[in-house]
């Protein structure tokens, strides 16, 4: 009849057949994954401002260059007086065009 074996002389066996195990084992080359090109950052867009009319729920109503602020003044309080509503003038940057 087989004798029961002790914890330590079990924990000695298994480490025993796991070095057994590792030398049995040939190394395996490692495979590098080739990398992939690196996409090139794209150029911001060229942004400019204008003066942008808008009313008391921020809707655009009228767009000027930046240059004309005066204009832009103007129609907003002749819109006020119209209306009787509030137009209110702000500065906006928007994308430049390609014939600018």
């Amino acid at each position: 009849m087989a004798r029961r074996l002790s914890n330590r002389q079990r924990m000695e066996r298994m480490a025993e057949e796991a070095s057994i195990k590792a030398e049995e084992k040939e190394p395996k080359t490692a495979v590098r994954k080739a990398s992939g090109s690196r996409k090139t950052a794209s150029k911001p867009k060229r942004m400019k401002f204008v003066w942008s009319v808008v009313d008391a729920n921020s809707k655009e109503v009228a767009s000027f260059p930046y240059p004309a602020k005066a204009e832009a003044e103007a129609q907003a309080a002749a819109l006020s007086a119209k209306t009787g509503k509030t137009h209110t003038v702000n500065c906006v940057r928007v994308p430049m065009g390609d014939d600018e």
